[in-house]
């Protein structure tokens, strides 16, 4: 009986924890364009968004090994430490440079969380148990993306602050609530007899420098411009192929083509977002409030696309389900291309393409997962699957960092809606280049639906 009470309060502080993180990575998403402008920093608003999720990239890489190594309460503690001083370091910050600080540790800790937090429910609960421990951390990734941008809008109107230390409160409940149950698989932890190779730290480093670099070649630096552009380019390649399973390298069929579409589709997904949320308010003038709504109306999309490839009667491969979610995700980012030149496009147009961008999403998403699975020899399951995650932390910044390196460098160019509307395209080229990539899956037979 004690043990069942312990591990209810194990779920409550897990389903806490993931909902803090999600609520302040989507609520702050929703503050940033006010947050910038405030301190007269638009030129910096892309760095904002590649800072917390490279930070998030090298804490996942890192956290995994150590977790393998000494047991996840180390790294659990970590995360959560960062991600506390993240949350206040922005409530209290002085300028922009306090702000983007905050960033990178709240990326670093919300990286250590999230990979401990699935670390835990592996140790804490049998393997009938997991599935459904992992919906609920599920739903607790979806309910902020409806509630978290009105209200995070709402709190901005008073003053953007607030929306860095509104789950403080709850962040420490979660700490509280998830010690016992840590402490238990701590105690019982014990390492893999063969060892596990550490975290190669220089491809670590280079890969979470690598979109710094990119992102820096559009602050209008000259030559220096070129050659930051080129050594991130260099700096990612390289890093990747120390990083990756080897059977997640490349552009072959099957699991290479499903980790680079999925890269590159999610990476366009969330570069699309980041510019998006600025075209809205910097570009048509929209409140924080009806910018917040981008961000709901998009998960609306996800969560049917979700719920659509799920549905056993709908009788795709998973390789299709991805084509077409990639193709879906291209189409919506066109839609946005045109709003943000064409002023006379209405505003639910935009937003209907932003809708069938996160039904790409939702249906290439959980079939990715599922075709590595598919894929995957028993042995393979956790390198690969954890190599699709790092490339898509790496897609996600490296993308946010040409669309933002071109915003960045345009954002003073004539007419203003230039640098909007090439950063779109920039990413409508990447989502172009998701559908073609997976085309090269191959088939993967009628897998069974997951729920997510």
């Amino acid at each position: 009986m004690q043990q069942q009470s312990g591990r209810a309060m194990l779920i409550v502080g897990i389903m806490l924890s993931v909902f803090s993180i999600a609520f302040v990575s989507i609520g702050l998403a929703t503050a940033l364009p006010t947050v910038m402008t405030d301190f007269g920093a638009d030129h910096l608003y892309p760095w904002a968004f590649t800072t917390m999720v490279s930070g998030m990239l090298l804490s996942t890489i890192v956290a995994g090994r150590v977790a393998d190594v000494r047991g996840p309460g180390l790294p659990m503690f970590a995360g959560f430490t960062m991600f506390i001083i993240g949350m206040l370091l922005g409530w209290l910050a002085p300028n922009v440079w306090f702000v983007l600080a905050a960033r990178i540790v709240q990326g670093l800790g919300a990286g250590a969380l999230n990979l401990t937090l699935s670390v835990i429910v592996a140790h804490a609960f049998p393997p009938d148990q997991r599935p459904k421990i992992m919906a609920l951390v599920s739903f607790c990734w979806l309910l902020p993306a409806f509630v978290g941008p009105p209200f995070a809008a709402w709190l901005t109107s008073f003053d953007w602050r607030w929306v860095f230390v509104a789950m403080l409160p709850l962040v420490i409940v979660s700490l509280v609530l998830t010690l016992p149950g840590l402490r238990r698989v701590q105690a019982t932890f014990e390492p893999d007899a063969d060892g596990v190779a550490p975290a190669p730290t220089v491809p670590t480093a280079a890969v979470t420098i690598a979109p710094a670099l990119i992102l820096l070649a559009g602050q209008q630096l000259g030559v220096w411009s070129v050659l930051s552009a080129v050594a991130g380019v260099l700096l990612l390649a390289w890093g990747l192929r120390h990083i990756l399973a080897p059977a997640a390298l490349g552009v072959g069929p099957g699991i290479p083509s499903v980790v680079l579409t999925r890269a590159i589709q999610a990476g366009s997904f969330f570069a699309g977002e980041t510019i998006l949320l600025v075209t809205l308010q910097n570009l048509r003038g929209l409140s924080p409030f009806d910018v917040g709504l981008a961000l709901t109306v998009g998960s609306v999309g996800w969560s049917f696309g979700s719920w659509l490839q799920a549905q056993a009667w709908v009788r795709m491969g998973r390789d299709t389900f991805i084509t077409v979610g990639a193709a879906l995700s291209a189409v919506g980012v066109a839609v946005l291309v045109a709003f943000a030149w064409f002023a006379w496009i209405p505003l639910w147009v935009g937003l209907l393409g932003w809708i069938i961008s996160g039904v790409g999403m939702g249906l290439t998403m959980p079939s990715s997962a599922v075709a590595v699975m598919s894929l995957s020899t028993q042995f393979e399951q956790g390198r690969n699957q954890s190599s699709m995650q790092v490339a898509e932390s790496v897609g996600n910044s490296v993308m946010t960092a040409i669309a933002g390196g071109l915003y960045t460098a345009l954002l003073l160019a004539q007419p203003q809606k230039l640098s909007f509307t090439v950063a779109l395209g920039a990413i409508l080229v990447g989502s172009l280049v998701a559908v073609a990539v997976s085309r090269r899956i191959g088939p993967i037979g009628q897998a069974q639906p997951v729920r997510t």
